[in-house]
């Protein structure tokens, strides 16, 4: 009895040896200058980056703009922009430019722009096919226009990898 609970033994070891040399392990690999900021841009290795410039002063007439982008997971992202005033202005205009890191320059892959008349909210938002294995960002102008003035912001996300 004991020599068959041995040979049962060496064979689950030996097959338990076999099963775990022959098992396939993948590491994640990490994109390269995570972490690190480019012309004002964070590289990041998130889905989505966000940020929205608000203006306090009383008086203004653009109140916020906003800038976002998200991987779309299908080698597409989205681009969102929106120009936010604080009153009814003669005209709202957005500009985004999607912009890819080719070595340690933000290079504009795609430009969208927008015009809204007598209004105070502006947003847009765009699906773009990009090539994978670069980090994207999106930088936005936002142009509030009332009479004679006119008020600017330009949010710029952080760089977010695509696979």
């Amino acid at each position: 009895m004991k020599e068959k609970v041995k040979r049962i033994l060496g064979i689950l070891i030996t097959l338990c040896m076999i099963t775990a040399t022959c098992a396939t392990t993948y590491a994640a690999e990490t994109p390269p200058n995570l972490g690190e900021t480019v012309d004002g841009s964070l590289l990041t290795d998130d889905n989505t980056s966000e940020v929205e410039i608000y203006n306090p002063t009383r008086g203004n007439i653009l109140n916020r703009g906003a800038a976002r982008i998200s991987d779309n997971g299908n080698g597409s992202v989205n681009a969102y922009g929106a120009v936010m005033a604080a009153v009814q202005c003669d005209t709202l205009k957005l500009v985004m430019n999607i912009q890819r890191l080719e070595g340690n320059s933000w290079v504009n892959v795609k430009t969208y722009s927008a015009t809204a008349s007598n209004t105070g909210l502006l947003t847009r938002s765009y699906n773009y096919n990009v090539q994978g294995g670069y980090y994207y960002r999106v930088k936005a102008g936002c142009i509030a226009i009332k009479g004679g003035t006119t008020e600017t912001q330009i949010p710029i996300t952080s760089g977010i990898w695509i696979d």
